[in-house]
């Protein structure tokens, strides 16, 4: 299966009308569980296309301790949920990730929808309502980085969190993507496009703002100029200066 980016869309998950209530696994926090520095619950990161983004955000997640949510981790859950609502819920409760408690049957279902592209799922509100309460259940749990989702609007008025926002040139987003999936310039290009105009689009519809916006972040950086370990280094700067 081919991810497309939306927040990789809100690099997020998706649906169509569906009768089922939507239902989030609560979090059982531990009052003891403080992050790194004391302070800054969640990092997140919105990203053009072909800039290394999960490369970014899986280190970082090593580096800090904590966990990283992301479009493709959650379609690979959907897949893995073509099973019986008992079962699921089963595989859900017993996953090694805190953060899959956050992640049910509809759920999971709708990000499918936003993966396969079906007609129509992108203009449903329940789409955008159930982003936006796994997102929130997400950064009430603390500690953890959320890769797209429209993290930087969902929670922006929300204290202690870092908002980044990753991109680079076209020739080298370009670059990255014919040596990601074999495919030639021409064929990157489009794909770029694609998948960029997607996810301007949703952010422009869901949230009125434009995705490019230096104001919706505390920092940008050029992945053009620099490598994922340095990345993740400068991230980490910026999460210590804004919780000091």
């Amino acid at each position: 299966m081919r991810f497309a980016s939306y927040l990789d869309k809100l690099e997020g998950l998706e649906y169509h009308a569906c009768v089922v209530e939507p239902r989030i696994f609560q979090n059982q926090r531990n009052p003891s569980d403080t992050n790194e520095e004391g302070l800054m619950s969640v990092i997140t990161i919105s990203r053009e296309c072909g800039v290394d983004s999960e490369e970014v955000a899986s280190l970082l997640a090593k580096k800090l301790g904590w966990e990283y949510i992301g479009k493709r981790l959650v379609a690979r859950i959907a897949r893995e949920l073509r099973i019986s609502e008992g079962e699921a819920e089963a595989f859900l409760q017993d996953a090694q990730s805190r953060l899959l408690r956050f992640v049910d049957r509809y759920t999971c279902s709708l990000i499918q929808k936003v993966v396969d592209r079906e007609r129509g799922c992108l203009d449903d509100e329940s789409y955008f309502n159930t982003v936006k309460k796994l997102v929130e259940d997400v950064y009430e749990d603390r500690n953890a980085i959320i890769l797209g989702w429209g993290g930087m609007c969902i929670l922006r008025d929300k204290p202690n969190v870092l908002h980044v926002r990753l991109i680079k040139d076209e020739a080298g987003k370009i670059d990255t993507i014919m040596k990601r999936f074999k495919i030639d310039r021409k064929a990157a290009k489009y794909h770029i496009d694609r998948e960029e105009t997607d996810s301007k689009s949703l952010i422009k519809h869901y949230f009125k703002v434009d995705w490019n916006d230096a104001s919706l972040y505390d920092l940008v950086i050029d992945m053009g100029k620099t490598t994922v370990e340095d990345a993740a280094g400068t991230i980490i700067e910026n999460l210590k200066l804004k919780t000091s």
